[in-house]
């Protein structure tokens, strides 16, 4: 007789999980690390098979001595050293790129969207940067700019600004025309439009776009550092691989990876977060809205 029936063979069903346990097995949170913990076993197991990948543990010492290294010599500070300095700088750099993006793609995106005689000016050059890999961008860059910060920032804007524009370019053409006539024809004030039917209407596109614009910037960055500069995490890692120190290479590589991954979820995911909850206080744009105001 099966533990699953009683004495007259009726099946008798189980207990339910808690419902703290239940919770915790189909939380998000649960999921993420047992992604990342899934992704430092694989890791580990192939440090096993090959010489040339080092071990989660080694690549950890790595960065920690990173942080205990002076920089150019300097006396060794929390700031003066090789990781931090390295990386206060190439996220300077990022941090320069990033405003001009948004500055020219979100206004250049959503007049390709709302008027077609500029999105037939803008249509090829967009589609010409979308075209040209990073790594020519950042090639050019450092023939043209050479070393200093004025490179990076020129591949990032370069590279970056075409996508943020097709994104800004596909939700301004998502915004119903009938809402746009309407709100001329009542006389309703631009950033009235602005406050209440575009920003609305465009909010999803927008944070996804800033958040493309984050990763491509600071992979460019560290792109063109790799290429050709004497300062920042890409020239760190690139000094690494010219000497084939692997843990290093690795290491740097996992620093610019908990960098990005820490600004995308304790910066932007926050940020959506936020957005999401006004879009859904404006009147027809939450998920429950079956209609748009305008008055």
């Amino acid at each position: 007789m099966s533990s699953g029936s009683s004495a007259s063979g009726v099946e008798v069903s189980r207990p339910p999980l808690p419902g703290t346990v239940w919770r915790f097995l189909h939380a998000d949170r649960t999921a993420r690390w047992t992604s990342r913990i899934v992704l430092v076993v694989v890791w580990q197991f192939a440090a096993g098979l090959s010489d040339h990948v080092a071990t989660p543990l080694q690549t950890v010492q790595f960065v920690v001595d990173e942080f205990h290294r002076p920089y150019q010599a300097m006396p060794l500070t929390v700031v003066d050293n090789e990781l931090v300095r390295n990386l206060a700088i190439s996220l300077q750099r990022g941090l320069t790129a990033i405003p001009i993006i948004l500055a020219i793609g979100v206004p250049v995106g959503y007049a390709m969207g709302r008027w077609w005689r500029v999105q037939g000016f803008f249509t090829d050059g967009v589609m010409v940067g979308l075209a040209l890999p990073a790594y020519i961008w950042a090639l050019l860059a450092v023939m043209w700019f050479g070393f200093g910060n004025t490179a990076p920032v020129f591949c990032a804007v370069a590279s970056a600004t075409p996508g943020l524009c097709v994104f800004v370019m596909q939700a301004s053409l998502a915004i119903p025309r009938e809402l746009r006539d309407m709100s001329g024809a009542y006389g309703v004030p631009f950033w009235r439009q602005v406050t209440g039917l575009i920003l609305p209407a465009m909010a999803g596109a927008l944070i996804a776009g800033i958040r493309l614009v984050i990763i491509a910037a600071w992979g460019c960055v560290v792109l063109v550092e790799w290429f050709g500069s004497d300062t920042g995490a890409g020239f760190r890692a690139r000094y690494f691989y010219d000497n084939a120190d692997y843990t290093g290479l690795m290491g740097w590589a996992l620093v610019i990876l908990i960098f990005v991954i820490t600004v995308d979820r304790g910066i932007i995911e926050r940020i959506h977060r936020r957005v999401h909850r006004w879009r859904g206080s404006v009147g027809g744009f939450g998920a429950g809205g079956s209609e748009v105001q305008v008055q």
